[in-house]
């Protein structure tokens, strides 16, 4: 059963891809049949659901819908990159770390990805930066710190943890995470030569040159949505609350205060990744229960050396991750397996090491364009640019080719000793 529970798995993925069907969906109805099959009860299969989960990315997705749809981060992000915007040469460098701190208050890490590569983008091509660049920036300093303990995929992270005994990790992990994609940022910079400015790009090539626009001021709305995100973050921070069930209160005073319309916020909220996050869960639950992770690790570690284990289990992370979410797919499926993965080769590699490697590799397609940051990077060119359909296609292929690039050096950095850096501070 346990290489069947894997079959399944990777059946579940390929049926998604194929018909573009919500793999969530697919893994919660492949989860009732693998254990039917392997002769688990329906009590155990249902206790494998992440009810802990499923509130935190419903609260804290619910919240960031608010703040999507009254524009209070939207207009936040334009005035800090509008303030920036005079200096020019050192513009790169303030991409990455403003999208670094706007990301690391968002509570749903997705104001990055959607809002500022528009922005980010048609400033920097008015300076006379390659937009491209300037949007793969935007998307690395935004998963520079996705980690952040008191947003979404934080509080996943925490649980995977927390679960597989691995405590007072997270910290480390953000931490290298930072570090892999300020790494990714600088030689993205020097392989498009970002140093060099086309003084003959302007605002007037643009097709949405409003996006330039800073002179609204916040709204009663806006304000009271910034203020309850402060308030959220200090909660959740200070107090130790539960990060959903905090965001679903903040929510409640929110849209009875009418900061935003209730109708588009249900409508704002990403149902088709909570359940696409759950439901692997689930099914990742009851394949565990049947025994498919153990085998997962043991069929690594037969083939695993000191110098293969690292890159293997990356690379792993990577191609995973290239059919769905990270916090889905490659990091609850990989970190059970990495104890005693690292236990076959004699522990030659500290625990960090191996977690750094499945958290930062599982990001690295994120600027695929089949993923939502290469593809709001793509979006955002195409609407700034409306560029010919061969251009598309080339642009397309570049971030593919960084996404998959990003990976290999990913997994290279794994047997560095970079990740164990932390360790020791």
């Amino acid at each position: 059963m346990e290489l069947i529970s894997l079959i399944i798995l990777i059946l579940a993925i390929v049926i998604g891809v194929v018909f573009n069907v919500n793999i969530g969906i697919i893994s919660l109805g492949f989860a009732m049949v693998l254990g039917l099959i392997g002769g688990v009860s329906s009590d155990d299969i249902t206790a494998g659901f992440p009810t802990g989960l499923f509130l935190n990315l419903a609260g804290m997705f619910f919240f960031f819908s608010i703040v999507q749809e009254n524009g209070s981060l939207a207009l936040l992000s334009k005035k800090v990159f509008i303030r920036f915007s005079n200096i020019n040469r050192y513009y790169p460098i303030m991409v990455f770390l403003i999208s670094a701190i706007i990301c690391f208050i968002d509570p749903g890490g997705l104001t990055g990805y959607i809002i500022i590569p528009t922005i980010a983008m048609s400033i920097g091509y008015q300076m006379g930066y390659n937009p491209l660049l300037i949007g793969v920036l935007a998307i690395f300093g935004t998963q520079a710190t996705i980690m952040t303990p008191f947003g979404v995929f934080g509080n996943i992270a925490e649980t995977i943890l927390t679960e597989n005994g691995y405590l007072g990790y997270q910290t480390m992990i953000i931490i290298n995470m930072f570090i892999i994609f300020l790494i990714g940022s600088i030689i993205v910079f020097l392989v498009y030569r970002g140093w060099k400015l086309d003084e003959s790009q302007s605002v007037n090539d643009l097709i949405e040159d409003d996006t330039l626009s800073d002179d609204q001021a916040f709204n009663r709305e806006q304000k009271l949505t910034l203020l309850s995100l402060a308030l959220m973050i200090i909660a959740i921070m200070t107090l130790q609350t539960h990060a959903g069930l905090t965001a679903l209160v903040f929510s409640f005073l929110l849209l009875t205060f009418k900061a935003a319309d209730q109708a588009k916020v249900f409508k704002g909220v990403p149902w088709d990744t909570i359940f696409l996050i759950v439901g692997m869960s689930n099914l990742l639950a009851v394949i565990d229960y049947l025994g498919g992770m153990e085998y997962l690790a043991n069929f690594l570690a037969s083939i695993s050396g000191r110098w293969t284990t690292a890159p293997l289990v990356g690379l792993t992370s990577s191609f995973m991750s290239f059919f769905s979410l990270a916090m889905a797919g490659p990091v609850p499926a990989l970190v059970p397996t990495l104890e005693s993965l690292n236990a076959s080769i004699g522990n030659v590699f500290l625990p960090i090491e191996l977690l750094s490697t499945v958290f930062n590799n599982g990001f690295t397609a994120a600027i695929s364009p089949l993923s939502l940051g290469g593809a709001m990077v793509l979006t955002a060119y195409v609407t700034l640019l409306k560029p010919s359909q061969k251009e598309r296609q080339k642009k397309f292929g570049e971030l593919f080719a960084i996404a998959i690039g990003f990976s290999i050096v990913g997994a290279l950095l794994s047997i560095t000793g970079i990740y164990a850096l932390v360790a020791f501070l």
